[in-house]
């Protein structure tokens, strides 16, 4: 663990236990909605009772399948170079997907999301210091719905190497397609197998509902080698309970629910515990992802995730505002801030905006908020050299100034004053005028204009074109 970092505990000990043993009794009791053949057939052989419209989970199951998971602690780069370990208490922050509507960075209004969208956003991505993971921010509107998710997935790839995961999937069928692109990134299928390069995610349906194209797609995930995020999303007061503590002990069924599955297709699956809980706003029936229980319900999550020796993703930059204002920035640092401090893995967000639209310049926005959130979890180093008492010594009889002392230089290097990137502090009225939006979307173009990611090999980008050629004539037809 990093030394000095602020570490908050929302839940007491016996407040986890209550909400562990709520969970157990979900899938024991009530057990799951289970629509799919086969999956039925595992559960049932490892002792789950199997009906015709729920299959109730025991603890016993349950407890089988933790013990047949795997943590997934390394993320690695496209090449499956090893780029960060989860654990060491530093928190790690990856952009949204899938949204469907992007702000064009020219005139800042909503326009569908194309292709070439992903691939832009993608590049400035890698970019922006503060992003360490990648997923298609967008879902692109100009391919068929039947290619949409492999087809993100292959543009996402030609232009970054950071650590990357697909947009979550819900078919069975896009798996084997999005595992063949990242596995020709980093040396074919037994290096894929190895070490990763690529995590998915699937979404079960709340509350409680693996239909069959979720849990095939569970399965297809746990299969290919894939490190597996389960990502049920309730919403509080519509599908799942509308107090905290309910959602959080359903949504923990429903993650348990979903390692159960992928256990029993491949013993010693890789995966993630995620939180994705929103409340509903009861005047208009909508989830409200600027709400404070997202950012709330996320730190909740990381202790029950840890308290299983898994890691956890948590949602947090978000937003209900539709338009970049005060309203804006002050939930998104809020929903992000909370499960920071309370030691998520890592959080998730960056470049959404409310509703179904992403932007660049909110990527760019959101990286400084991220800044700053390292900053305020980064606590108060004491040591002697922070404590700085010879510099004192020498300073304060004389002429009381520290700034241009070589302690000071060297602190201010090393990082004990934030510093804003995107604007400076201060400056002058006619620069006030332009204001952050816009000074956002100036950066967004200028990295776009400047930023070029490597080339991926001739050879590896002849064989995602093949397999994109390939993709397009069996999934199209099918």
């Amino acid at each position: 663990m990093l030394e000095n970092r602020l570490l908050l505990q929302y839940l007491s000990d016996d407040a986890l236990d209550q909400i562990e043993e709520t969970a157990y009794r979900l899938l024991d009791q009530v057990g799951i909605e289970l629509d799919h053949g086969q999956a039925q057939e595992m559960l049932h052989g490892l002792g789950c009772q199997v009906e015709r419209q729920r299959t109730r989970i025991p603890r016993e199951v349950v407890r089988w399948a933790l013990d047949h998971v795997t943590a997934h602690q390394e993320s690695r780069n496209l090449d499956g170079t090893l780029a960060f370990t989860f654990g060491d208490g530093r928190v790690r922050f990856h952009n949204g997907g899938g949204q469907p509507y992007a702000l064009d960075l020219d005139t800042g209004v909503s326009r569908p999301a194309t292709l070439q969208d992903i691939a832009d956003i993608t590049r400035l991505l890698d970019a922006l210091p503060n992003v360490d993971h990648i997923t298609p921010l967008f879902g692109a509107q100009d391919v068929p719905a039947e290619l949409m998710f492999v087809a993100s997935t292959a543009a996402m790839l030609r232009n970054t190497r950071k650590p990357v995961s697909s947009a979550a999937i819900d078919k069975a069928r896009d798996v084997p397609y999005v595992v063949e692109l990242a596995a020709a990134c980093c040396g074919g299928m037994d290096a894929f197998r190895g070490h990763p390069n690529l995590s998915i995610s699937v979404s079960p349906v709340s509350p409680l509902k693996f239909t069959r194209d979720v849990t095939g797609a569970i399965i297809a995930v746990a299969q290919s080698g894939a490190p597996f995020h389960s990502l049920p999303a309730p919403s509080l007061g519509a599908t799942g309970p509308v107090t905290m503590a309910g959602a959080l002990a359903q949504q923990h069924a429903e993650v348990l629910a979903s390692f159960a599955i992928a256990a029993a297709a491949r013993p010693g699956a890789p995966v993630v515990y995620c939180s994705r809980i929103s409340p509903i706003d009861m005047r208009i029936a909508i989830s409200a992802w600027g709400g404070p229980e997202v950012g709330l319900t996320g730190a909740c999550a990381a202790q029950l995730a840890h308290r299983l020796g898994l890691p956890c993703d948590t949602y947090g930059l978000c937003t209900s505002s539709h338009l970049l204002d005060p309203q804006f920035a002050y939930e998104r640092l809020a929903n992000a801030l909370v499960p920071a401090l309370a030691g998520v893995d890592i959080l998730s967000g960056v470049g959404n905006g409310g509703g179904l639209v992403a932007g660049f310049e909110i990527a760019v926005i959101d990286d400084e908020i991220i800044g700053l959130i390292k900053q305020i979890i980064g606590g108060c180093a004491v040591n002697e050299t922070t404590l700085a008492y010879e510099v004192m010594q020498r300073v304060i009889p004389g002429d009381g100034v520290f700034l241009s002392e070589l302690h000071t230089v060297k602190q201010v290097r090393q990082g004990a004053l934030w510093l804003p990137t995107l604007r400076p502090r201060g400056g002058d009225a006619a620069d006030a005028g332009a204001g952050m939006v816009a000074t956002a979307r100036a950066r967004a173009k200028e990295i776009l204009r400047t930023h070029q990611v490597e080339p991926l090999p001739d050879d590896v980008s002849r064989h995602l074109d093949e397999i994109m050629t390939r993709a397009r004539r069996e999934l199209l037809v099918n």
